[in-house]
Formats: structure tokens, sequence, C-alpha cells
């Protein structure tokens, strides 16, 4: 085998090394309320992170660090709650959590205080892992083709 071969294969092999090992880009997420949300001003970060992307099958934990107690409710402000989740109120100190299992993105919002928005963006499960595959096999065949290139 003609060196170029070689290395090639060695890049190749090293990439689906680190695919394998490496952690997935999603997993469960944990959103905060912003401390003070509870009075308008920390829009657009009232919910935090924000977005949050997920894959299905993932578990958003919404964490009340704040003074005051809120709610994630699935929805808008301007048209009402969607029915797909509903925490109820979240006192001070306490967290609610939901799986979402389908795909799609999912506005929510503080019934109590409606300046608080967010957005879950739920992708297919195994969405992140095809990407990153297909990633790495191009980048394992435009080295392959530099290392042809330069070997002729």
């Amino acid at each position: 085998m003609k060196l170029s071969t070689l290395s090639s294969l060695f890049v190749l092999m090293s990439v689906v090394s680190l695919i394998a090992i490496a952690p997935s880009a999603f997993a469960d997420v944990t959103v905060t309320n912003a401390e003070g949300s509870s009075t308008p001003g920390c829009e657009p970060n009232c919910f935090i992170p924000n977005p949050v992307t997920i894959e299905a099958g993932d578990t958003v934990t919404w964490d009340n660090g704040d003074t005051a107690a809120h709610t994630a409710t699935g929805g808008s402000p301007t048209d009402g709650p969607s029915g797909v989740f509903d925490s109820s109120l979240i006192m001070a100190g306490a967290s609610f959590s939901y799986t979402f299992d389908t795909a799609g993105t999912f506005d929510y919002f503080c019934m109590v205080h409606p300046w608080m928005e967010g957005t879950i963006v739920v992708n297919a499960a195994g969405a992140a892992d095809a990407a990153a595959a297909a990633d790495a096999a191009a980048a394992a065949a435009a080295d392959a083709a530099a290392a042809q290139a330069a070997a002729d």
C-alpha cells in the first residue's frame, strides 16, 4: 500500500473513533429562570439558555432560582397555552421536568409573567449522530483526495 493510502486510512479511523467516544451534542438540559425575571426587562433572556436544542426523548428541566413563582407553559402569551406541557406554578427553589418525545419547535412562556418566553427545538432522535458521521465522512474523503493528489 502506498503511504498516502495508509495515512488516509489512519485519518478516517481517527475520525470514526472520535465520533464513537464523543458524547452526543444533545442531552437533557436544565433551563433556569433569570434572577428578577418577575419584572419586565429580562427579555429576551428570561429563560437561560434560550433557545434550547435537544433530541426527541430528551428531558428539559425548568429550575426556578428566582424569588417569585413561575410557570413553564407550552404556547405563547398571544395564542395562550398549547396544551403540550404545563408546569403549573413552580415555586422558588423548585423545578419541573418534561420529556419531549416528538420532533418540532415548541414555544413556551410563563403564564404569571407573560414577557418571559422561550423556545425548545426538538430534533429527531439520532439526528446529531447522523450529521456528525456525515461530516466526518466528508472530511475523511477530502483528506484522502488531498493525500492522493500530493502523492501523484
